[in-house]
């Protein structure tokens, strides 16, 4: 009788792939293929050059925008189709054990084929419209994609010079259509601004979906939207929100990192921006440039910090609606020759007029100014108070409105400033500039590298501006201070003198702060600069967060006890002006001297509870000094660990530290990694 055998065999099961990151989605009405879209920010190295992005949802769509130095992936856009159940949320993750795309992008044959028709309004002005063939020539393609491709239109309405509409159009795979229509009346060098005052209009699928009389100011911008939608869309609109891995994303570096953990009971919550209309205040403030603690005021605004460190549903809508309404600002000053921001290199000697609705503008040594504006002002743009505008919510949507906000703002900062302070077309922005102050060059230097984050690797034109921008910042700070002697206090020079004939210099610590933070942000950024350049910056940043280490010093005669360190100012040289741009000073031995000077005894030698500056509330200056300790200690500088640690050891540090949970904007803390 024969044996029969058969051949042994393996079942390996493969373990689904590693993830590093969730995003949820939830839907009032809940459907079956509910499109959308959203940004999302990747920590280095996560998604190596050569990877791709894979995720628990079928189908999902990953747009790269930016790469890190070392080619992983940075920021792209999301887009895809979902199965939800109302107003239930459903959670995806994201892995890096994606495939390549192989499906056809949607084009604008799709679209057309949607016969899609649209419409911009503005009573007497005209009209902009687009239908058929005008669907195939779109101003650039955003997002392109088997799931979703995104196009930006623009026209002139009517035969205005100065007023243009503008859509974002993004077609679906099954042919949903979503559209996000605004107007600007901001041109750089055309003559005669004013505002333009009208009836305006939207008309998508041949229903008007938006009209309200608007008297829009010269150099703003609005978006055509009226409650709580966030677009429009051809059909119904799915109502899709979505929700980040709020901890990958301030793991990314893309925004700072918050200690806070804010409940919903918050009061803070309950006084956000949860509508839109056309240029509303929103949670900005009423008069830009008003003394005092303001939620816009810090790294990013309090509304976006809230969104990161609360798991309420109400931050996100505050975030878009206040990136809208950013519109408001007379800032916007498109080149009408490349119908994009600005080129610093394009014009070196160009500065705004002293009509524009910006506080605090300079000169030019050609006398090279934009056009004189006339007609309805737009609220007043304060630099020293100007706050972070665009950034997160292009973070959270990868919206092109988003993206250019920022860049806008960035612009704004160059062109404000004396064409001979900012070195021409260098860009340089100075702490002792008039058009600037302290703080002013401390957010104008964060605007500046949010813009540079947030401009797409593609679009290398402007990327190439505000990258030689910021190399010229670093450039000139390091020489100015590291390359020679200077004073070993970290200060750079203040625009005035706190204490002014007093036989002393005094500066204002906070604004100082601001600065410190400012650099230290910049560099979690990964700006895309030279070695060389790289290697000054940090250095540069290690000499700058002296500031604030050595007033976090400790209680031998020699130091700065930390107890005290957070003053409104204290003197920073033993002269009315020292020379700080020389570094000849003179300077003040040691901190334990400069103890002495601010609070006209010596260190005591004996630790105790922190005080003054506010304490506890968390937006006074031992608030404001907690970003720049935080990246001190983040980015290893010397002694900066042990300075945090005798902080935070102080016996009414949780005091303080439970403010943030309130009040996050300035609870910033290091990471850990």
């Amino acid at each position: 009788m024969s044996q029969s055998s058969s051949n042994p065999f393996t079942i390996q099961v493969q373990a689904p792939a590693a993830f590093f990151a969730t995003f949820s989605l939830s839907s009032a009405t809940g459907g079956a293929n509910l499109p959308f879209t959203l940004g999302q920010a990747f920590r280095q190295g996560q998604v190596p050059a050569g990877k791709f992005v894979g995720s628990s949802l079928a189908g999902l769509q990953v747009t790269p925008k930016n790469y890190w130095p070392d080619g992983s992936l940075k920021f792209a856009i999301l887009s895809g189709r979902a199965t939800l159940a109302a107003n239930t949320a459903q959670s995806y993750t994201l892995n890096a054990a994606g495939a390549a795309a192989t499906s056809a992008a949607l084009g604008t044959a799709s679209l057309r084929a949607t016969n899609l028709a649209a419409a911009v309004g503005a009573g007497s002005f005209g009209t902009a419209s687009w239908s058929g063939a005008d669907w195939d020539t779109p101003f650039l393609a955003w997002v392109s994609g088997p799931a979703m491709s995104s196009w930006i239109y623009r026209k002139p309405i009517g035969s205005d010079a100065h007023l243009v509409a503008w859509l974002e159009v993004r077609l679906y795979a099954g042919g949903a259509v979503e559209v996000l229509p605004w107007v600007e009346n901001g041109y750089l060098k055309v003559a005669g601004p004013t505002n333009k005052s009208a009836t305006y209009s939207f008309t998508l699928g041949g229903t008007q979906r938006f009209s309200a009389a608007i008297d829009l100011p010269h150099h703003c911008r609005t978006v055509l939207l009226q409650g709580t939608a966030h677009s429009h869309w051809l059909a119904a609109d799915p109502g899709i929100a979505p929700s980040h891995d709020k901890a990958y994303l301030q793991a990314s570096r893309l925004v700072p990192h918050y200690r806070a953990t804010v409940p919903s009971t918050a009061p803070a919550l309950s006084g956000l921006t949860s509508s839109y209309s056309p240029l509303q205040q929103g949670n900005y403030s009423n008069a830009m440039g008003q003394t005092g603690y303001h939620g816009a005021i810090g790294l990013i605004p309090e509304w976006e910090a809230l969104y990161l460190t609360s798991s309420d549903a109400r931050p996100y809508a505050a975030v878009i609606f206040n990136g809208y309404a950013a519109g408001r600002y007379g800032i916007h000053f498109r080149d009408e020759t490349t119908q994009r921001p600005l080129r610093f290199s394009s014009y070196p000697n160009l500065v705004a007029s002293g009509t524009s609705a910006v506080a605090g503008v300079g000169g030019s040594t050609k006398g090279q100014t934009t056009p004189a504006a006339s007609g309805t002002a737009a609220p007043v743009w304060d630099t020293p108070h100007h706050p972070s505008v665009g950034y997160t919510a292009y973070l959270l949507t990868g919206r092109f409105y988003f993206m250019e906000e920022v860049q806008f703002s960035a612009t704004l900062g160059y062109l404000k400033n004396p064409d001979n302070h900012r070195n021409y077309s260098a860009g340089l922005f100075l702490s002792n500039s008039g058009s600037n102050t302290t703080r002013g060059a401390a957010w104008s230097l964060r605007t500046l590298a949010q813009a540079l984050c947030a401009t797409p690797d593609d679009d290398t034109a402007l990327r190439g501006e505000f990258s030689a921008s910021l190399a010229a910042n670093v450039e000139y700070y390091h020489s100015t201070y590291v390359a020679k002697p200077n004073n070993q206090f970290g200060f750079v020079v203040p625009y005035t003198n706190y204490t002014q004939g007093t036989g002393v210099q005094s500066e204002a610590t906070w604004q100082q702060d601001f600065f410190t933070a400012a650099i230290g942000y910049a560099i979690d950024l990964r700006p895309p600069l030279a070695a060389a350049v790289l290697v000054k910056l940090n250095a540069f940043f290690a000499w700058k967060a002296q500031s604030v280490i050595g007033r976090l010093g400790g209680t031998t005669s020699g130091e700065y006890l930390y107890c005290d360190a957070a003053q409104y100012y204290m003197p920073v040289a033993p002269v009315e002006r020292a020379d700080f741009e020389g570094g000849t000073g003179p300077w003040y031995a040691s901190w334990g001297d400069l103890y002495f000077a601010a609070q006209r005894t010596r260190n005591p030698g004996v630790a105790g509870p922190l005080r003054g500056g506010n304490f506890p509330d968390a937006t006074g200056y031992w608030g404001n000094l907690q970003p720049a300790i935080a990246y001190a200690v983040q980015h290893g500088v010397p002694g900066a660990q042990t300075a945090y640690n005798r902080m935070i050891s102080a016996s009414n540090w949780n005091e303080l530290a439970a403010g943030w949970n309130k009040s996050p904007v300035w609870g910033v803390q290091p990471r850990a990694d």
